[in-house]
């Protein structure tokens, strides 16, 4: 007997880049969800975004397993379908919260000393007005608000006068993480707590699904993104299941991926 969780990201994959969508566009995604679920098939969702901005695209489509933010930061799990017998982080609210990160207020200071030891500036969202992260991260006001409400990390214009090795070192220096992205991933990188990644998030996720299943039954793990680097990440953290990954473009392409799991 196996048992079958899909690890998807967001952006790029379940949902087109910059989407803020609704209406007939999600249906396909709505009903693929939906028959997941009934299923018995979890849909965990990871993304750079906070939890203010992953909620209402969470209603929009129904989902409700645990879901990974900021870049492997915290992770969330509703406390109305909390599916583990051993709770994975403490009740704040409606979610048991597992927290990898560290406060933001932590990071914005860590960036802030970064930016001196290096004698560079860095523009973090929280130096951002929300006209100005409107106009740069191509989002509506709403949005833009709910993406100033970081909670363990602080997003960051990668300067291109520094060297990434330069500001990877001074990073782990002041006992932070640092994810770099690359030109054409973003320019935006991520100063984050030295705990915090998409691999150590993931693999918390995994090993709390591998404690439900009996002896006979074996997970098996469906690894999604648009970002070929982040699929090798995933591999990595979920090495202790069966798995299969695949790089997807976009919804049409994730549903494709998905449909074997519904036959």
């Amino acid at each position: 007997m196996a048992e079958w969780i899909v690890v998807t990201g967001l952006e790029g994959a379940l949902l087109n880049l910059a989407d803020e969508g609704s209406g007939a566009d999600e249906e396909p995604m709505k009903r693929a969800i939906a028959q997941l679920k009934a299923k018995g098939v979890p849909v965990i969702v990871f993304t750079d975004s906070d939890r203010a901005e992953v909620e209402p695209i969470r209603e929009r489509l129904g989902l409700v397993s645990p879901f990974i933010t900021e870049s492997g930061s915290g992770i969330f799990t509703p406390v109305n379908q909390n599916p583990f017998a051993v709770l994975l982080g403490e009740k704040e609210g409606e979610y048991y919260v597992e927290v990898l990160g560290c406060p933001y207020v932590q990071a914005r200071a860590g960036l802030r000393v970064m930016a001196n030891l290096i004698a560079h500036p860095l523009k973090g969202f929280g130096d951002f007005t929300v006209p100005q992260l409107e106009k740069a991260m191509q989002l509506s006001e709403a949005a833009a608000h709910r993406a100033k409400d970081r909670e363990f990390s602080e997003p960051f214009m990668t300067p291109k006068a520094v060297d990434a090795a330069v500001l990877r070192q001074t990073a782990e220096e002041i006992g932070f993480g640092l994810l770099l992205r690359r030109p054409d991933a973003g320019r935006f990188s991520v100063m984050m707590g030295p705990e915090a990644g998409l691999e150590p998030a993931v693999q918390r996720v995994i090993a709390v699904y591998q404690q439900q299943l009996s002896e006979d039954e074996t997970l098996k793990v469906l690894g999604l993104s648009a970002q070929a680097d982040e699929l090798a990440v995933l591999a990595i953290a979920c090495s202790s299941a069966e798995w299969t990954g695949r790089v997807v473009a976009g919804p049409f392409d994730w549903l494709a991926a998905v449909a074997p799991l519904l036959a």
